[in-house]
């Protein structure tokens, strides 16, 4: 049995995939937004986007139900439906990492030393990549569905898998290697950035694989 039947409303799917993709990417591109307007030290701009980045985590957990609601009749093919469980259980992490990046802005305006300032916009620009090419593959399903056509072009968009961790390694050597010039809260915090920054990867990088699993 085909992935695809899975589902029995192809249509409604695709439209509430795409609500609730897109909101955790939403969140995901304001943690570039968030970083910019610290470095510029522009603390207006950054209790604005943290206020914005609560509410995109609160659309994202209403597209959550409505598309739960969408498809809670329909019928799945048991590997079609697990990789979907999962894939939206990884986006969930994604949004909540996203806000966790916001909150440690908002609790503790930390700035990025001048010699870190390059990497951690290195390491920022790959995580909001991950979460891009995880959308390119939602994309695909959601063309791949409403043709109907399983011979449909699904090439994988995640090959550059691994450089989100390498730039993450890249910021935290570089950190430690500081270390005994920066004030310890300052390490702690900064240490906590990269955390948060390598869940929402991560788990970017998996719903990626699982929407795979979906596309066949």
């Amino acid at each position: 049995m085909d992935a695809f039947d899975m589902i029995s409303e192809p249509l409604l799917f695709v439209e509430g995939l795409r609500e609730y993709s897109g909101r955790v990417h939403q969140g995901v591109e304001l943690i570039q937004s968030l970083t910019d307007a610290l470095l510029a030290q522009d603390d207006e701009k950054t209790r604005t986007l943290h206020e914005q980045m609560v509410r995109v985590r609160d659309e994202v957990d209403q597209s959550r139900l409505s598309l739960y609601n969408q498809i809670k009749d329909m019928q799945y093919h048991s590997a079609g439906g697990d990789a979907f469980t999962q894939y939206m259980a990884c986006q969930d992490k994604v949004a909540d990492s996203s806000q966790a990046f916001a909150e440690l802005f908002a609790l503790r305006k930390t700035a990025v030393p001048i010699e870190l300032r390059d990497d951690f916009r290195a390491l920022i620009a790959e995580v909001v990549n991950v979460s891009r090419r995880t959308m390119s593959l939602v994309e695909r399903l959601s063309s791949k569905l409403q043709t109907l056509c399983p011979d449909a072009e699904t090439k994988d968009t995640l090959d550059d898998k691994g450089q989100a961790k390498q730039r993450e390694m890249e910021f935290s050597r570089h950190l430690y290697s500081l270390e005994k010039q920066l004030d310890p809260v300052t390490v702690m915090f900064l240490d906590k950035y990269c955390a948060a920054l390598h869940e929402v990867a991560d788990n970017a990088e998996r719903a990626g694989g699982h929407l795979r699993r979906m596309i066949g």
